[in-house]
């Protein structure tokens, strides 16, 4: 469990509601469309969107760029902290909106319990 020290940080702005912690890695030709209904459904209150290469688990031979077989593949990776009661509502609009066309272009979500949340900010 966390422990603050008083002199730095003011307990007021720890946050203990129930929360989960939604990872998704999709296509970035996706993120635009999942980005703006998310906000459309007023769903998070910010999100933090990184670059990765995603492996497919399957080892399935896929074709890359360069033309090499099972090679990482390029997807963005979506990261949010959400009310525990807009967790599914999260996860559909980003099954809905970053729905691949085929199996070789699938990511994946994570949905994880979130003990504290912290604001980081000015004293």
């Amino acid at each position: 469990m966390l422990t603050i020290d008083d002199e730095c940080r003011d307990p007021a702005q720890i946050d203990f509601r129930l929360m989960k912690k939604i990872e998704a890695v999709i296509l970035p030709l996706h993120l635009n469309a999942v980005r703006k209904e998310l906000q459309r459904r007023g769903i998070g209150g910010g999100l933090t969107v990184v670059e990765v290469r995603h492996s497919d688990s399957d080892k399935r031979l896929l074709p890359t760029e360069k033309g090499a077989s099972g090679a990482f593949l390029e997807r963005v990776k979506l990261e949010l902290i959400v009310d525990d009661s807009e967790a599914k509502n999260a996860v559909n609009v980003i099954l809905r909106f970053a729905q691949p066309e085929s199996d070789e272009e699938g990511g994946q979500i994570a949905v994880l319990e979130v003990d504290e949340t912290l604001r980081i900010g000015p004293g």
